[in-house]
């Protein structure tokens, strides 16, 4: 072999050993370098209560009002005794608005008002015994995509995504029993 042969060859060796030493350092620098454990996204409860328990709901929504009253096991309209109401969809209502959750959270809002919800759009009451809940819809916020959302006229401040609104703007005939059973 030649002198210019040789030099390749110990420069060729040297960087190869410097890639596999760097190889190997990297892969111990990896098993001691703790895993990130990822945030675990929060949920607030903003309502929590059992939807077997509530007597008596009210909602209130831009178009109209409507009282509902749970007597003996049977629902009925304290504007119109005679609506033929399908209880199935009033405890489908409950179980979806009893557990309510939020991802975002606002404690001690010192001005309802900036949420709307001095002036909800809905207004949605929740009674059984001395127990009374009224869960507000407030402002739509375009930026988060999410209504605030506030129970009683506590300062918490929550959001709910656009979902909320339909899930929460019922009216009498939304309850309606029809002859098939299914919602009109």
């Amino acid at each position: 072999m030649n002198k210019k042969r040789k030099t390749q060859l110990i420069i060729l060796c040297t960087v190869f050993l410097l890639v596999a030493a760097a190889f190997i350092l990297l892969k111990i620098y990896q098993k001691n370098v703790p895993e990130e454990v990822p945030e675990e996204a929060v949920a607030y409860q903003v309502l929590d209560v059992e939807p077997s328990l509530v007597t008596e709901i009210g909602i209130i929504t831009e178009e109209e009002t409507t009282n509902l009253i749970r007597e003996n096991g049977t629902w009925k309209c304290l504007e119109d005794e005679d609506f033929a109401l399908d209880g199935d969809l009033i405890e489908a209502f409950l179980e979806n608005i009893c557990h309510l959750t939020s991802d975002l959270q606002i404690e001690n809002a010192e001005d309802l008002s900036q949420y709307g919800l001095d002036a909800p759009v809905i207004s949605v009451t929740l009674q059984w015994d001395s127990n009374m809940y009224t869960l507000k819809l407030g402002d739509y916020n375009s930026m988060i995509s999410s209504y605030y959302v506030g129970v009683n006229d506590e300062p918490t401040v929550y959001t709910g995504d656009s979902s909320l609104y339909y899930t929460l703007n019922k009216s009498l005939e939304d309850f309606e029993k029809t002859e098939t059973g299914e919602q009109q």
